[in-house]
């Protein structure tokens, strides 16, 4: 239930010691369902002098001239803007951490890479020289090379070449698909 402050047409509030004197209610109380009795006092013609009430309307916010809303429209949007710039830059910067911790990770990886390719190059290296060595001693059993205990195979008789029969020619295209 809506109440309004009671003027009198010289402007001046009465305060006759009641709170509730100076309020005129904005429904009546048979409109409203289930609404509180407003105690006679507010309503008896006896407490209240015979001027009509003047509702007054509180003062409502000045219109902004249209420079200042475009202001206050620009700042609103540079403020977006502004956040935007700095959620970019943040995500590029940690973009970039990421991209340079990878990196650096990647390339640890490439050093023991380097690494053990060189160990396993020199252990290559070592046991072929060992082989070598222990082929050249005379313990080995190996006989050195004499020409005339070489084995001359004769060359297999040269084959015909099979032709491939051609490839059939691809179908013609269909002017429409035959379904999906």
């Amino acid at each position: 239930m809506g109440f309004a402050v009671r003027v009198d047409a010289d402007g001046a509030r009465h305060n006759d010691g009641s709170s509730q004197s100076n309020l005129v209610s904005l429904h009546s109380p048979s409109h409203v369902a289930g609404a509180q009795s407003i105690p006679d006092a507010v309503h008896s013609p006896a407490s209240k002098p015979s001027t009509p009430a003047e509702v007054k309307q509180l003062p409502t916010a000045p219109r902004l001239p249209l420079g200042l809303k475009l202001l206050v429209g620009l700042q609103q949007g540079s403020t977006i803007f502004t956040g935007g710039l700095v959620a970019a830059a943040l995500v590029i910067y940690s973009w970039t951490v990421y991209l340079d911790k990878s990196v650096a990770r990647a390339f640890r990886e490439l050093e023991v890479l380097k690494v053990s390719t060189q160990q396993v190059t020199t252990v290559n290296e070592t046991l072929k020289h060992s082989m070598a060595e222990q082929a050249e001693s005379p313990t080995a059993g190996f006989k050195p090379f004499e020409p005339k205990r070489a084995i001359f195979l004769a060359p297999a008789p040269v084959r015909p070449s099979v032709e491939h029969a051609p490839m059939p020619e691809a179908p013609a295209p269909m002017s429409h698909p035959l379904g999906y």
